[in-house]
């Protein structure tokens, strides 16, 4: 088996619960609510792996399979891609950061896996940089959205995965109306989506929920390169999870003229 740095566990389904990893990821790395422990043990039938760093140190990465991957990539099948990776402010990089990403790139390797990637948003912080720099990473592709593709080929060669540059004709092909695209990986996440659809339609706007139910649909469907969540209105991205629920229907009715 892959082994990981000593200030990592590997998280898995038997020991999910025991390590606290569902808490330790809501304190610090999910701002619209936890994970669904359902969704997650899904992905993990996919593929999915977690690790998170020993307490008292606090920290997680999220990799998979670029196969399986939810970040929207071209390319990439070789690789694997990190959906998300939090550590605690004040800790050291290399026993934190950089020891998440060193398990990843530990799995890549002893699974016969090319490069890992990881999706940014850019401009990373200066100590940031200089941890994937001195780590081997490097920018290959940038995106709308200031979203840089930091990668770290493990064992080449690889023909280099890009991000998606349709994000505007993605939005368009949904159509008129408010749409509201989520991949439902938690309970707040889906109530907003609801809770905005029904206010758009309580006001006589043409409005929808678009689940986006696997990761094939997700690389190949979502609208915005920085969250799992869009809002939609007549073609136009106007928030990827960053506003509150009343915020971004205030927006809404600004912007159709209700």
């Amino acid at each position: 088996m892959a082994r990981v740095p000593v200030n990592v566990i590997t998280v898995s389904p038997p020991n999910l619960d025991r390590t606290g990893f569902l808490s330790l990821e809501m304190g610090i790395g999910r701002q619209d609510g936890p994970t669904r422990r359902d969704w997650l043990l899904d992905r993990f039938e996919e593929g999915f792996q977690v690790r998170m760093l020993r307490p008292p140190l606090k920290g997680f990465v999220e990799f998979a399979p670029g196969r399986v991957s939810w970040k929207p990539l071209i390319g990439g099948a070789g690789c694997i891609v990190v959906q998300s990776l939090c550590v605690k402010s004040r800790v050291d990089w290399s026993e934190g950061a950089g020891s998440l990403l060193q398990s990843a790139e530990t799995w890549a390797r002893y699974y016969d896996f090319a490069a890992v990637l990881l999706p940014l948003s850019a401009p990373a912080d200066p100590e940031t940089r200089r941890g994937l720099f001195a780590q081997g990473y490097r920018v290959i592709d940038e995106t709308a959205g200031g979203i840089a593709l930091w990668a770290k080929v493990v064992q080449g060669p690889l023909a280099l995965p890009g991000l998606p540059q349709d994000w505007h004709a993605r939005a368009e092909r949904l159509g008129s109306g408010l749409v509201v695209q989520t991949v439902g990986h938690c309970d707040q996440q889906l109530r907003r989506g609801y809770d905005l659809v029904d206010m758009a339609r309580e006001a006589g706007l043409e409005a929808r929920l678009e689940p986006l139910h696997s990761a094939d649909i997700t690389r190949e469907s979502l609208v915005t390169p920085k969250a799992l969540f869009a809002v939609v209105l007549e073609g136009e991205v106007i928030d990827c999870g960053r506003g509150s629920t009343m915020q971004v229907w205030h927006d809404i009715r600004r912007r159709s003229g209700l």
